[in-house]
Protein backbone atom coordinates (compact mmCIF):
# COMPACT_ATOMS: atom_id res chain seq x y z
CA UNK A 1 0.00 0.00 0.00
CA UNK A 2 1.35 3.35 -1.07
CA UNK A 3 1.97 6.05 1.45
CA UNK A 4 2.90 9.54 1.22
CA UNK A 5 5.75 10.93 3.87
CA UNK A 6 3.65 12.91 5.59
CA UNK A 7 1.49 9.53 6.30
CA UNK A 8 4.32 7.34 7.50
CA UNK A 9 5.79 10.46 9.39
CA UNK A 10 2.09 10.47 11.47
CA UNK A 11 1.99 6.92 11.77
CA UNK A 12 5.13 6.24 13.97
CA UNK A 13 5.26 9.62 15.81
CA UNK A 14 8.01 10.71 13.85
CA UNK A 15 10.04 12.97 15.83
CA UNK A 16 12.09 14.79 12.91
CA UNK A 17 12.26 14.63 8.98
CA UNK A 18 14.99 15.34 7.31
CA UNK A 19 15.40 15.85 3.85
CA UNK A 20 13.22 15.76 0.89
CA UNK A 21 10.58 13.37 -0.51
CA UNK A 22 8.87 12.30 -3.69
CA UNK A 23 7.40 9.01 -4.78
CA UNK A 24 5.91 6.53 -2.03
CA UNK A 25 8.57 3.58 -0.79
CA UNK A 26 8.07 0.59 -3.02
CA UNK A 27 8.60 -1.75 -0.01
CA UNK A 28 10.17 -2.31 3.30
CA UNK A 29 12.95 -3.35 4.90
CA UNK A 30 14.86 -4.24 7.36
CA UNK A 31 17.87 -6.11 5.62
CA UNK A 32 20.72 -3.89 4.31
CA UNK A 33 21.82 -7.40 2.53
CA UNK A 34 18.43 -7.46 0.37
CA UNK A 35 16.98 -3.68 0.37
CA UNK A 36 16.16 -3.26 -3.12
CA UNK A 37 15.84 0.40 -5.02
CA UNK A 38 13.29 2.24 -3.73
CA UNK A 39 12.71 0.55 -0.89
CA UNK A 40 12.53 1.94 2.48
CA UNK A 41 14.94 1.02 5.24
CA UNK A 42 13.91 0.98 8.84
CA UNK A 43 17.12 0.73 10.91
CA UNK A 44 16.77 -1.58 14.14
CA UNK A 45 19.16 -2.31 16.90
CA UNK A 46 20.00 -6.41 16.87
CA UNK A 47 21.84 -8.46 19.38
CA UNK A 48 24.67 -8.81 16.77
CA UNK A 49 23.71 -5.99 14.69
CA UNK A 50 23.07 -2.19 15.02
CA UNK A 51 20.82 -1.43 11.46
CA UNK A 52 22.06 2.21 11.75
CA UNK A 53 25.55 1.14 10.39
CA UNK A 54 24.28 0.43 7.00
CA UNK A 55 23.07 3.28 6.42
CA UNK A 56 24.92 4.68 3.86
CA UNK A 57 25.61 1.44 2.31
CA UNK A 58 21.77 0.67 1.53
CA UNK A 59 21.29 4.82 0.20
CA UNK A 60 24.20 3.59 -1.81
CA UNK A 61 22.22 0.82 -3.19
CA UNK A 62 19.32 2.95 -3.87
CA UNK A 63 16.77 2.98 -0.50
CA UNK A 64 14.61 5.78 -1.36
CA UNK A 65 13.62 6.22 2.61
CA UNK A 66 15.53 5.73 6.04
CA UNK A 67 13.43 5.17 9.24
CA UNK A 68 15.96 5.72 11.93
CA UNK A 69 16.72 6.19 15.90
CA UNK A 70 17.39 9.74 17.15
CA UNK A 71 20.60 8.84 19.06
CA UNK A 72 21.11 5.91 16.24
CA UNK A 73 25.10 6.17 15.31
CA UNK A 74 25.47 6.86 11.29
CA UNK A 75 27.11 9.12 9.16
CA UNK A 76 25.03 12.35 8.17
CA UNK A 77 23.68 13.25 5.99
CA UNK A 78 22.38 10.84 3.76
CA UNK A 79 21.17 11.51 0.10
CA UNK A 80 18.21 9.93 1.50
CA UNK A 81 14.95 11.13 3.49
CA UNK A 82 15.31 10.51 6.85
CA UNK A 83 12.59 10.23 9.30
CA UNK A 84 13.75 9.73 13.01
CA UNK A 85 12.20 7.89 15.73
CA UNK A 86 12.37 7.28 19.57
CA UNK A 87 12.38 3.63 18.99
CA UNK A 88 12.33 2.08 15.49
CA UNK A 89 11.08 -1.48 16.44
CA UNK A 90 8.14 0.67 17.58
CA UNK A 91 7.72 2.69 14.58
CA UNK A 92 7.84 -0.47 12.38
CA UNK A 93 4.78 -1.91 14.39
CA UNK A 94 3.23 1.23 14.42
CA UNK A 95 3.59 1.31 10.66
CA UNK A 96 2.38 -1.73 10.01
CA UNK A 97 -1.08 -1.58 12.72
CA UNK A 98 -1.24 1.41 10.42
CA UNK A 99 -1.39 -0.29 7.30
CA UNK A 100 -3.40 -3.14 8.59
CA UNK A 101 -5.91 -0.58 9.41
CA UNK A 102 -6.48 1.82 6.62
CA UNK A 103 -6.31 -1.70 4.49
CA UNK A 104 -9.17 -2.76 6.42
CA UNK A 105 -10.24 -6.36 5.49
CA UNK A 106 -10.69 -9.58 8.01
CA UNK A 107 -7.89 -10.70 9.19
CA UNK A 108 -7.59 -14.45 10.68
CA UNK A 109 -5.16 -14.89 13.01
CA UNK A 110 -3.74 -18.07 13.62
CA UNK A 111 -1.36 -19.16 16.94
CA UNK A 112 -1.06 -23.01 18.83
CA UNK A 113 1.96 -24.65 20.14
CA UNK A 114 1.90 -26.84 17.02
CA UNK A 115 0.67 -26.81 13.70
CA UNK A 116 0.26 -23.05 13.57
CA UNK A 117 2.51 -22.55 10.35
CA UNK A 118 0.85 -25.52 8.25
CA UNK A 119 -2.57 -24.03 9.22
CA UNK A 120 -1.90 -20.95 7.60
CA UNK A 121 -0.68 -22.79 4.54
CA UNK A 122 -3.77 -25.09 4.07
CA UNK A 123 -6.22 -21.98 5.19
CA UNK A 124 -4.52 -20.07 2.65
CA UNK A 125 -5.06 -22.53 -0.13
CA UNK A 126 -8.30 -23.29 0.53
CA UNK A 127 -9.88 -19.75 0.83
CA UNK A 128 -7.77 -18.42 -2.75
CA UNK A 129 -10.55 -21.06 -4.56
CA UNK A 130 -12.99 -17.89 -3.63
CA UNK A 131 -10.88 -14.99 -2.72
CA UNK A 132 -7.19 -13.00 -3.29
CA UNK A 133 -5.77 -14.37 0.01
CA UNK A 134 -2.76 -12.66 1.91
CA UNK A 135 -0.74 -14.53 3.99
CA UNK A 136 2.07 -14.11 6.66
CA UNK A 137 5.57 -14.99 5.16
CA UNK A 138 6.87 -18.01 5.72
CA UNK A 139 7.02 -18.74 9.69
CA UNK A 140 7.21 -14.44 10.32
CA UNK A 141 5.17 -14.68 13.51
CA UNK A 142 7.44 -12.57 16.01
CA UNK A 143 7.61 -9.06 16.85
CA UNK A 144 9.88 -8.57 13.40
CA UNK A 145 8.55 -10.57 11.35
CA UNK A 146 4.50 -10.26 11.48
CA UNK A 147 4.78 -6.36 10.82
CA UNK A 148 6.75 -7.14 7.87
CA UNK A 149 4.47 -9.07 6.64
CA UNK A 150 1.90 -6.69 6.91
CA UNK A 151 3.52 -4.11 5.18
CA UNK A 152 3.05 -6.36 2.28
CA UNK A 153 -0.53 -6.25 2.20
CA UNK A 154 -1.80 -4.81 -0.74
CA UNK A 155 -5.66 -3.11 -1.24
CA UNK A 156 -6.26 -5.64 -3.49
CA UNK A 157 -6.52 -8.91 -1.04
CA UNK A 158 -9.63 -9.61 0.65
CA UNK A 159 -8.70 -11.62 3.38
CA UNK A 160 -5.42 -11.63 5.79
CA UNK A 161 -3.81 -14.83 7.15
CA UNK A 162 -1.55 -13.98 9.69
CA UNK A 163 0.07 -16.17 12.02
CA UNK A 164 1.55 -15.32 15.72
CA UNK A 165 3.51 -17.00 17.84
CA UNK A 166 5.02 -16.50 20.82
CA UNK A 167 7.78 -17.51 23.66
CA UNK A 168 6.70 -15.32 26.36
CA UNK A 169 3.32 -14.44 27.84
CA UNK A 170 2.12 -11.01 26.46
CA UNK A 171 3.64 -11.50 22.93
CA UNK A 172 0.87 -12.59 21.01
CA UNK A 173 -1.40 -9.87 22.81
CA UNK A 174 1.40 -7.41 21.63
CA UNK A 175 1.17 -9.11 17.67
CA UNK A 176 -2.53 -9.14 18.11
CA UNK A 177 -2.94 -5.34 18.40
CA UNK A 178 -1.04 -4.77 15.54
CA UNK A 179 -2.97 -7.67 13.18
CA UNK A 180 -5.82 -6.82 14.62
CA UNK A 181 -7.84 -10.02 13.75
CA UNK A 182 -11.71 -10.71 13.22
CA UNK A 183 -11.19 -14.55 13.63
CA UNK A 184 -8.79 -16.69 16.16
CA UNK A 185 -8.08 -19.42 15.53
CA UNK A 186 -6.22 -21.68 18.18
CA UNK A 187 -4.96 -25.43 17.19
CA UNK A 188 -3.87 -26.23 20.52
CA UNK A 189 -1.30 -26.55 23.55
CA UNK A 190 1.25 -28.15 24.11
CA UNK A 191 4.68 -28.40 25.79
CA UNK A 192 6.33 -25.91 23.66
CA UNK A 193 8.80 -23.21 24.61
CA UNK A 194 8.71 -24.93 28.39
CA UNK A 195 11.93 -22.91 29.17
CA UNK A 196 9.97 -19.56 29.15
CA UNK A 197 6.79 -20.68 31.04
CA UNK A 198 6.07 -22.45 34.34
CA UNK A 199 3.72 -24.67 32.96
CA UNK A 200 0.97 -25.52 30.50
CA UNK A 201 -1.42 -23.05 32.07
CA UNK A 202 0.73 -20.48 31.42
CA UNK A 203 1.30 -21.82 27.52
CA UNK A 204 -2.95 -21.85 27.58
CA UNK A 205 -2.84 -18.30 29.18
CA UNK A 206 -0.50 -16.72 26.74
CA UNK A 207 -2.17 -18.57 23.67
CA UNK A 208 -5.64 -17.51 24.50
CA UNK A 209 -4.12 -13.72 24.32
CA UNK A 210 -5.74 -13.63 21.19
CA UNK A 211 -9.16 -14.89 21.53
CA UNK A 212 -8.69 -11.86 24.45
CA UNK A 213 -7.63 -10.06 21.48
CA UNK A 214 -11.12 -10.66 19.12
CA UNK A 215 -14.00 -7.92 19.20
CA UNK A 216 -17.23 -8.82 20.16
CA UNK A 217 -18.47 -9.36 16.50
CA UNK A 218 -15.35 -11.55 15.75
CA UNK A 219 -15.45 -15.70 15.70
CA UNK A 220 -13.11 -17.70 17.52
CA UNK A 221 -12.29 -21.23 16.03
CA UNK A 222 -11.65 -23.75 18.85
CA UNK A 223 -9.88 -26.75 18.76
CA UNK A 224 -12.46 -29.19 21.28
CA UNK A 225 -10.02 -32.17 21.37
CA UNK A 226 -7.68 -29.91 23.44
CA UNK A 227 -9.08 -29.58 27.13
CA UNK A 228 -7.42 -26.32 27.82
CA UNK A 229 -8.33 -24.79 24.14
CA UNK A 230 -11.83 -25.61 24.68
CA UNK A 231 -12.15 -23.33 28.01
CA UNK A 232 -11.07 -20.43 25.78
CA UNK A 233 -14.86 -19.81 24.82
CA UNK A 234 -15.68 -19.15 28.27
CA UNK A 235 -13.92 -15.83 28.26
CA UNK A 236 -14.84 -14.59 24.59
CA UNK A 237 -18.98 -13.48 24.13
CA UNK A 238 -18.16 -13.59 19.75
CA UNK A 239 -19.56 -16.51 17.91
CA UNK A 240 -17.49 -19.72 18.78
CA UNK A 241 -16.90 -22.70 16.02
CA UNK A 242 -15.43 -25.60 16.99
CA UNK A 243 -13.51 -28.22 15.59
CA UNK A 244 -12.31 -31.99 16.22
CA UNK A 245 -11.49 -35.41 16.10
CA UNK A 246 -12.25 -37.30 19.42
CA UNK A 247 -14.43 -34.64 20.62
CA UNK A 248 -18.03 -33.72 19.50
CA UNK A 249 -17.38 -30.56 17.58
CA UNK A 250 -19.09 -28.09 15.02
CA UNK A 251 -16.84 -29.34 12.21
CA UNK A 252 -15.53 -33.19 13.12
CA UNK A 253 -14.01 -35.48 11.28
CA UNK A 254 -15.64 -38.85 12.44
CA UNK A 255 -13.89 -41.32 9.98
CA UNK A 256 -10.14 -41.87 8.92
CA UNK A 257 -8.78 -43.91 6.46
CA UNK A 258 -5.08 -44.72 6.43
CA UNK A 259 -3.42 -44.46 3.04
CA UNK A 260 0.27 -44.94 3.62
CA UNK A 261 2.46 -42.31 2.30
CA UNK A 262 -0.46 -41.45 0.18
CA UNK A 263 -2.25 -39.28 3.19
CA UNK A 264 -5.73 -40.08 4.79
CA UNK A 265 -9.15 -40.00 3.21
CA UNK A 266 -11.72 -38.72 5.75
CA UNK A 267 -15.24 -38.47 6.67
CA UNK A 268 -16.06 -34.52 8.04
CA UNK A 269 -19.58 -34.08 9.78
CA UNK A 270 -21.11 -30.86 9.95
CA UNK A 271 -24.78 -29.55 10.77
CA UNK A 272 -26.05 -33.24 10.27
CA UNK A 273 -24.49 -33.92 6.86
CA UNK A 274 -21.24 -35.74 6.14
CA UNK A 275 -18.38 -35.06 3.21
CA UNK A 276 -15.95 -37.54 1.92
CA UNK A 277 -12.68 -35.61 1.26
CA UNK A 278 -9.10 -37.01 0.88
CA UNK A 279 -6.15 -35.31 2.56
CA UNK A 280 -2.78 -36.29 0.46
CA UNK A 281 -0.34 -34.70 3.83
CA UNK A 282 0.60 -37.72 5.80
CA UNK A 283 -0.71 -38.85 9.32
CA UNK A 284 -3.93 -38.01 11.50
CA UNK A 285 -1.97 -34.38 12.57
CA UNK A 286 -2.08 -33.17 8.91
CA UNK A 287 -5.99 -34.34 8.91
CA UNK A 288 -6.11 -31.61 12.57
CA UNK A 289 -4.67 -29.06 10.37
CA UNK A 290 -6.87 -29.13 7.86
CA UNK A 291 -9.78 -28.60 10.07
CA UNK A 292 -9.15 -25.45 11.53
CA UNK A 293 -9.10 -24.62 7.77
CA UNK A 294 -12.29 -26.42 6.40
CA UNK A 295 -13.85 -24.17 9.37
CA UNK A 296 -12.64 -20.93 8.34
CA UNK A 297 -13.00 -21.38 4.91
CA UNK A 298 -16.58 -22.46 5.51
CA UNK A 299 -17.41 -19.36 7.40
CA UNK A 300 -16.63 -17.25 4.89
CA UNK A 301 -19.19 -18.96 2.22
CA UNK A 302 -16.83 -21.64 0.39
CA UNK A 303 -19.43 -24.98 -0.01
CA UNK A 304 -17.74 -28.46 1.03
CA UNK A 305 -16.99 -29.30 -2.83
CA UNK A 306 -15.09 -26.51 -2.83
CA UNK A 307 -13.17 -27.07 0.10
CA UNK A 308 -12.72 -30.67 -0.82
CA UNK A 309 -11.23 -29.89 -4.39
CA UNK A 310 -8.84 -27.63 -2.39
CA UNK A 311 -7.96 -30.29 0.45
CA UNK A 312 -6.86 -32.65 -2.43
CA UNK A 313 -4.27 -30.00 -3.77
CA UNK A 314 -2.07 -29.69 -0.93
CA UNK A 315 1.47 -31.12 -0.91
CA UNK A 316 3.68 -30.24 1.88
CA UNK A 317 6.09 -27.78 2.19
CA UNK A 318 10.04 -28.43 2.28
CA UNK A 319 11.02 -30.09 5.55
CA UNK A 320 7.59 -30.49 6.84
CA UNK A 321 6.26 -34.36 6.13
CA UNK A 322 7.27 -34.31 2.34
CA UNK A 323 8.12 -37.84 0.90
CA UNK A 324 11.40 -38.52 -1.12
CA UNK A 325 12.26 -41.26 -2.88
CA UNK A 326 15.51 -42.39 -3.95
CA UNK A 327 17.05 -43.81 -7.07
CA UNK A 328 18.52 -46.16 -5.05
CA UNK A 329 15.39 -48.04 -3.51
CA UNK A 330 14.56 -46.29 -0.35
CA UNK A 331 12.24 -43.22 0.83
CA UNK A 332 12.51 -40.22 3.40
CA UNK A 333 10.18 -38.72 4.87
CA UNK A 334 11.63 -35.05 5.59
CA UNK A 335 9.97 -33.55 8.51
CA UNK A 336 13.37 -31.63 9.68
CA UNK A 337 12.10 -27.94 9.89
CA UNK A 338 11.10 -28.51 13.32
CA UNK A 339 10.17 -30.59 16.29
CA UNK A 340 8.20 -30.80 19.68
CA UNK A 341 7.11 -33.96 21.74
CA UNK A 342 4.19 -33.72 20.35
CA UNK A 343 4.94 -33.52 17.09
CA UNK A 344 7.44 -36.24 17.08
CA UNK A 345 5.11 -38.68 19.02
CA UNK A 346 2.87 -37.99 16.11
CA UNK A 347 5.22 -39.20 13.44
CA UNK A 348 6.33 -41.76 15.51
CA UNK A 349 2.74 -43.14 14.98
CA UNK A 350 2.34 -42.16 11.66
CA UNK A 351 6.00 -44.56 11.03
CA UNK A 352 4.47 -47.20 13.05
CA UNK A 353 1.44 -47.82 10.69
CA UNK A 354 3.14 -47.48 7.46
CA UNK A 355 3.67 -51.14 5.82
CA UNK A 356 5.84 -52.31 2.69
CA UNK A 357 9.50 -51.36 3.51
CA UNK A 358 11.94 -53.82 4.73
CA UNK A 359 13.37 -51.17 7.06
CA UNK A 360 12.36 -48.27 9.29
CA UNK A 361 14.56 -45.85 10.93
CA UNK A 362 13.94 -43.05 12.92
CA UNK A 363 16.40 -40.43 13.07
CA UNK A 364 15.40 -37.45 16.14
CA UNK A 365 17.10 -34.60 16.62
CA UNK A 366 17.10 -32.76 20.28
CA UNK A 367 14.04 -31.01 20.92
CA UNK A 368 15.01 -27.19 22.22
CA UNK A 369 13.04 -25.09 24.50
CA UNK A 370 11.90 -27.59 26.44
CA UNK A 371 13.32 -26.52 30.05
CA UNK A 372 14.17 -28.65 32.88
CA UNK A 373 11.87 -31.62 31.60
CA UNK A 374 13.68 -32.02 28.40
CA UNK A 375 15.28 -35.11 29.44
CA UNK A 376 11.63 -36.46 30.40
CA UNK A 377 10.17 -35.56 27.15
CA UNK A 378 13.25 -37.26 25.48
CA UNK A 379 13.30 -40.16 27.45
CA UNK A 380 8.84 -40.39 26.75
CA UNK A 381 10.01 -40.41 22.81
CA UNK A 382 12.48 -42.86 23.28
CA UNK A 383 9.68 -45.30 24.87
CA UNK A 384 7.34 -44.91 22.25
CA UNK A 385 10.08 -45.36 19.64
CA UNK A 386 10.92 -48.69 21.41
CA UNK A 387 7.58 -50.03 21.63
CA UNK A 388 7.22 -48.96 17.98
CA UNK A 389 9.70 -51.29 16.89
CA UNK A 390 11.67 -49.38 14.28
CA UNK A 391 14.71 -51.46 13.07
CA UNK A 392 16.78 -48.27 13.47
CA UNK A 393 16.72 -45.60 16.52
CA UNK A 394 19.09 -42.60 15.79
CA UNK A 395 19.72 -39.83 18.32
CA UNK A 396 21.20 -36.53 17.27
CA UNK A 397 22.62 -33.94 19.64
CA UNK A 398 21.88 -32.77 23.57
CA UNK A 399 19.05 -34.13 25.05
CA UNK A 400 18.65 -36.70 22.33
CA UNK A 401 20.60 -39.15 23.98
CA UNK A 402 17.70 -39.97 26.74
CA UNK A 403 15.79 -40.83 23.71
CA UNK A 404 18.80 -43.17 22.77
CA UNK A 405 19.44 -44.71 25.90
CA UNK A 406 15.37 -45.29 26.88
CA UNK A 407 15.39 -47.39 23.69
CA UNK A 408 18.13 -49.56 25.18
CA UNK A 409 16.86 -49.81 28.31
CA UNK A 410 13.61 -51.10 26.52
CA UNK A 411 15.73 -54.02 24.51
CA UNK A 412 17.57 -52.58 21.81
CA UNK A 413 21.29 -53.45 21.32
CA UNK A 414 23.77 -50.49 20.80
CA UNK A 415 24.29 -51.26 16.94
CA UNK A 416 20.22 -50.79 16.72
CA UNK A 417 19.81 -47.85 18.98
CA UNK A 418 23.06 -45.02 18.34
CA UNK A 419 23.72 -41.53 19.48
CA UNK A 420 25.32 -38.77 17.40
CA UNK A 421 26.90 -35.40 18.71
CA UNK A 422 25.23 -33.46 15.54
CA UNK A 423 23.79 -34.09 12.40
CA UNK A 424 27.52 -34.04 10.53
CA UNK A 425 27.89 -37.18 12.15
CA UNK A 426 24.58 -39.05 12.07
CA UNK A 427 24.59 -38.06 7.95
CA UNK A 428 28.20 -39.40 8.12
CA UNK A 429 26.99 -42.51 9.30
CA UNK A 430 23.78 -42.72 7.45
CA UNK A 431 24.63 -42.76 4.32
CA UNK A 432 26.64 -45.75 4.55
CA UNK A 433 23.83 -47.62 5.93
CA UNK A 434 20.65 -46.52 4.02
CA UNK A 435 19.86 -49.48 1.35
CA UNK A 436 16.66 -50.43 -0.74
CA UNK A 437 13.80 -50.88 1.00
CA UNK A 438 14.13 -48.20 3.77
CA UNK A 439 11.89 -45.85 5.29
CA UNK A 440 13.94 -43.23 6.85
CA UNK A 441 11.92 -40.68 9.24
CA UNK A 442 14.08 -36.88 9.55
CA UNK A 443 12.92 -34.97 12.60
CA UNK A 444 14.23 -32.37 14.44
CA UNK A 445 14.19 -28.78 16.19
CA UNK A 446 15.55 -25.69 14.09
CA UNK A 447 18.71 -25.78 15.58
CA UNK A 448 19.63 -29.51 15.11
CA UNK A 449 19.92 -28.68 11.27
CA UNK A 450 18.59 -32.20 10.20
CA UNK A 451 18.22 -31.28 7.09
CA UNK A 452 21.99 -31.71 6.56
CA UNK A 453 21.50 -35.26 6.78
CA UNK A 454 19.10 -34.94 3.75
CA UNK A 455 21.58 -33.05 2.42
CA UNK A 456 24.67 -35.68 2.57
CA UNK A 457 21.80 -38.60 0.91
CA UNK A 458 21.31 -36.69 -2.05
CA UNK A 459 24.80 -36.03 -2.49
CA UNK A 460 26.01 -39.51 -1.66
CA UNK A 461 23.16 -41.05 -3.99
CA UNK A 462 23.28 -38.44 -6.59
Amino acid sequence: MKLTLTEIAQAIEAVKVQGEYFDPPAGYSIDSRTIQPGECFIALRGKNQDGHRFIQEVVQRGASLIIAEETGNFPAPVSAPVILVKDSLLALQQLARFIRKRWGGPVVGITGSTGKTTTKEITSLVLSAGFRVFKSMGNFNNDYGLPLSILKLSEWDKIAILELGMSAAGEIARLASIAQPDMGVVTNVKPVHLEFFDSLEGIALAKRELIDALPSTGTAILNNDDTRVRKFGRHFSGKIVTFGIQSTAAYRVSKIEFKGLDGSVFQLDHAGSSFSMKCPLLGGHSIANCLPAIAVAHQFGLDFKTISAQIGQLRPPAGRGEVIHFQAGFSVINDSYNSNPAALDCMIQLLKKITGFKRKILVAGEMLELGEESPNFHAHSGKLAAQARFDLILGVRGNATHLVSTARLHGYPPEQALFFEDSAEAAQWLQHQACAGDLILLKGSRGVKMERILEVLKWHFS
